[in-house]
């Protein structure tokens, strides 16, 4: 029992929200900036500048606001080893965003953000053979509510810096045991926590902008209480986790009044993710000491974006976008909660405005790399150690449609 709870709750910071970015980061949070392959740190010119580079807020004129939500659409199959296969289940995520700026001046700018960069849930077929005793339902929602302020220092260089403030609830389920039909394992958990973050634009000439953009570590409590409604246990339960730093320098260049073309790097410092301590009554009541620990050893990783805007007249504009993430999770800690692997993403996207009111559509498309997994981590049982439940091949896609609308004050 006590090594179940341990797996359930180590799958906190473990979903398998892998279908959107690297790990379990939502990178997309812009209707406009996914149809450019989310290359936008250099770009930054609607009212997501608050999250992409809100040193660019100081371009932006009067009052702006947007919302929208850049939805996942994702599936996953594991076809194992031993025979047969399990999916999770299909569902539509909705993560929402909603960004307002505001010039104060010509000098200094105010921007506010709300969005969802970690997170996503998977729901694993309960009456799958192995793989439910791994993880049935993961959940998890981590709110961010981002407040920056931006100086241009000439018409050249904008700076900014900015406040975090992260909230995160979680529900994660997965079946006990073969020896106990119908018992699950459920935890529920929150907790917050706050970061910074800054943001430089220089804009070389008429044709070269550069961008570049920090967000820090988050260090989050999670306090909850791990449970088997079946057996009548309910137990307090909490850990520590840390959401990782973010990096990302990008320059775009205008080829004149028509094409526009950018390119990103972006690195995720997910080496914060090395290991999860665990402290719950439950595992002191059953084993005499009331920390577990588990080594998850994630690697820091990059990805590389590029995209490009066509402005076919003053009402519509037309855009493209390629990236390739890589993918932090190590073969010898590969769980089903995060079955990541590299992959490649086309993005499509269209703007159309008309007067202050500016309506944004793309479509991204992601393929992962087929992933084979072999001396996987077992999961954890009461009896009848399932050591090749994970075992086999992994195959995901994903389907990112977003739509925003924006409005000028």
């Amino acid at each position: 029992m006590v090594n179940i709870i341990a797996l359930i709750l180590v799958g906190l910071m473990g979903l398998a929200s892998s279908v959107n970015a690297a790990g379990f980061r939502l990178s997309e949070q812009d209707a406009k900036a996914n149809g450019m392959g989310n290359s936008f740190v250099a770009v930054a010119d609607n009212a997501s500048a608050v999250w992409y580079n809100p040193a660019a807020m100081t371009d932006l004129e009067k009052t702006n606001v947007s919302l929208g939500s850049v939805m996942v659409y994702p599936t996953m199959k594991h076809d194992k080893t031993t025979g047969g296969s399990d999916s999770i289940e299909k569902t539509l995520h909705v993560p929402p965003y909603l960004y307002a700026t505001h010039q104060l001046n010509e000098k200094w700018a105010l921007g506010f953000g709300f969005n969802a960069p970690f997170g996503l849930s998977t729901e694993w077929d309960k009456n799958t053979a192995a793989t439910k005793y791994i993880a049935t339902l993961s959940d998890i929602k981590a709110f961010n509510y981002n407040l920056n302020g931006a100086y241009k220092v000439n018409d050249k260089l904008s700076f900014a810096v900015g406040v975090d403030y992260v909230n995160l609830d979680a529900t994660l389920n997965k079946m006990v045991s073969p020896t106990k039909p119908g018992w699950e394992l459920e935890l529920e958990g929150d907790g917050d926590g706050w970061g910074y973050n800054a943001a430089a634009m220089y804009k070389l000439n008429e044709k070269w902008n550069f961008g570049a953009s920090y967000r820090s570590q988050i260090k989050i409590d999670v306090d909850g209480t791990a449970k088997v409604t079946a057996a009548g246990i309910s137990n307090d339960a909490s850990t520590k986790l840390t959401l990782p730093d973010t990096f990302q320098i990008g320059a775009a260049y205008k080829f004149n009044e028509k094409w526009l073309a950018s390119v990103t790097a972006d690195y995720t410092d997910w080496a914060t993710y090395h290991v999860l301590a665990i402290k719950s009554n439950t595992i002191k009541a059953l084993t005499g000491t009331d920390t577990s620990y588990d080594i998850k050893d994630w690697k820091s990783v990059w990805a590389f974006r590029a995209g490009t805007e066509y402005k076919y007249s003053d009402a519509w504009k037309f855009r493209g976008g390629v990236f390739y993430d890589y993918n932090p999770v190590r073969e010898k800690h590969f769980e089903t909660r995060v079955p990541d692997s590299d992959r490649l993403a086309f993005s499509v996207g269209a703007g159309w405005n008309k007067g202050n009111l500016v309506v944004d559509v793309s479509y991204t498309y992601l393929m992962f790399s087929e992933r084979t997994v072999s001396g996987s981590y077992a999961g954890y049982t009461t009896s009848n150690a399932l050591t090749t439940a994970l075992d086999g091949k992994y195959k995901s896609t994903a389907h990112l449609p977003a739509l925003s609308v924006g409005y000028k004050f």
